[in-house]
């Protein structure tokens, strides 16, 4: 066996290597995700069940909708992780990625929105802050959105 297939073997079985530390890795993760999962699932339960001695219950049940959208972001990643481990393609783990990040960004404006709603103190220039933010985070999802769609049609 000459240096050249030497070398070559070495490669491959390094390449092979890597590639299943990898796998044991997406495996990790996606362990991880699913108890963080259950983690906020309990949380949220415990902020449904605490909801009727809230004083204010608009506030409770924006709580409990944040950790419901919290555990939709754990849900995409573990797809997203799901897809990785699955299809041999990478170019199909990014039509997940950019539902999380419009999920995440539908949370931001959510809450958002209820800090404008209910305001400790009216500040112009917090307002106008939240009023910038809220435009930009539109934008991002329309663009998100316009991203999924082209996606979709190159896949065809």
């Amino acid at each position: 066996m000459n240096r050249e297939d030497k070398s070559q073997k070495i490669r491959f079985k390094v390449r092979e290597f890597l590639n299943n530390l990898e796998e044991y890795l997406y495996y990790l993760v996606a362990l991880g995700l699913i108890i963080g999962f259950i983690i906020v699932m309990i949380d949220g339960l415990v902020v449904l069940v605490g909801l009727y001695k809230t004083s204010n219950f608009s506030e409770g049940a924006i709580k409990f909708l944040d950790k419901i959208l919290i555990s939709l972001i754990f849900l995409e990643i573990f797809y997203t992780v799901t897809v990785a481990l699955t299809e041999e393609s990478a170019v199909r783990c990014v039509e997940p990625f950019i539902l999380v990040a419009i999920t995440a960004l539908v949370r931001r404006l959510l809450i958002l929105s209820f800090e404008i709603s209910h305001p400790t103190v009216f500040v112009a220039d917090r307002m106008r802050y939240y009023l910038y933010e809220m435009a930009l985070i539109g934008i991002l999802i329309l663009l998100f959105i316009v991203g999924i769609i082209l996606f979709r049609r190159s896949k065809r």
